[in-house]
């Protein structure tokens, strides 16, 4: 699995062409990854997961209490609402992706 996050504006908006790529056999070591900052490191996936969906004002959302199920879940959440996009696990070299962006220049 390969995903891209992206980075946030000074009001919590996604910016497109931003951010770290994860590459992970799972959604959970994806999201392992993620939280690996001194400040979430000590957090459990799901405490984590839970966290970054209040901030990105989807606290209503219910995840599953097996955290692989909610690591999929969260991952799509976050690609829902533009702070993350799937990249082809085919892909040659998805570090070198252009964004839509990209191709309006």
């Amino acid at each position: 699995m390969k995903i891209r996050i992206y980075e946030t504006d000074f009001e919590g908006h996604p910016v497109e062409c931003t951010g770290e790529y994860f590459s992970r056999p799972t959604a959970l070591a994806i999201v392992e990854c993620m939280k690996m900052d001194p400040f979430n490191a000590s957090l459990e996936p799901l405490e984590y997961m839970r966290k970054v969906l209040e901030a990105i004002g989807q606290q209503k959302i219910v995840l599953p209490m097996v955290p692989e199920q909610a690591a999929e879940k969260f991952l799509q959440i976050l690609a829902e609402n533009k702070y993350a996009v799937f990249i082809d696990t085919d892909a040659p070299d998805y570090f070198s992706y252009p964004c839509e962006s990209d191709e309006k220049l």
